[in-house]
């Protein structure tokens, strides 16, 4: 069971809420990889091999990434989902964004905004506003998931030695 997830990164920097995100993952497998997509990034994929928890980072670096939008990562994603039976992305505006258009393309459904995981197919989530709490089983073979960094802790930016894999779109 192999977990993708997808960093949220500056080009310069990795966005805090994902290294949440990859703690979130941890909780579903240990076979994590982090996919680093942007322009001149090879800084941010060094940064994300050291990230404990992470495997193996996939980096994809492209001018037309330089100011990444959902419509031009998507389909980079759903090429890579054929590997993985967990996608995760913070619930960020970029995760809000990104993963209902994976999830579209896949014909699958999102899980949003995960606050807890229970195991690799159950996940709690808030609903009616934050004033619910929605336990969600997935019975689907992948599983697109939002996680909300504030419910987890980050991991350590440090401490790990993942591959780091190039490939171009």
């Amino acid at each position: 069971m192999s977990i993708l997830v997808v960093a949220e990164n500056s080009n310069t920097e990795i966005k805090s809420s994902t290294l949440n995100t990859i703690n979130a993952a941890s909780k579903i497998g240990d076979d994590i990889h982090l996919v680093v997509i942007g322009n001149q990034c090879e800084e941010v994929a060094i940064k994300a091999a050291l990230i404990k928890k992470v495997i193996k980072v996939i980096h994809i670096d492209d001018l037309q990434y330089e100011n990444i939008i959902a419509e031009s990562i998507a389909p980079i994603i759903v090429n890579l989902s054929e590997a993985y039976t967990h996608i995760l992305a913070p619930a960020s505006t970029f995760g809000k964004n990104l993963m209902p258009r994976v999830a579209a393309l896949l014909d699958l459904s999102q899980i949003s905004d995960v606050i807890r995981i229970e195991s690799e197919d159950i996940f709690v989530r808030p609903i009616y506003a934050g004033n619910a709490f929605a336990t969600v089983q997935s019975t689907e073979s992948k599983k697109i998931i939002t996680i909300r960094p504030t419910s987890f802790d980050p991991t350590y930016s440090e401490g790990g030695n993942a591959n780091i894999e190039k490939i171009s779109f």
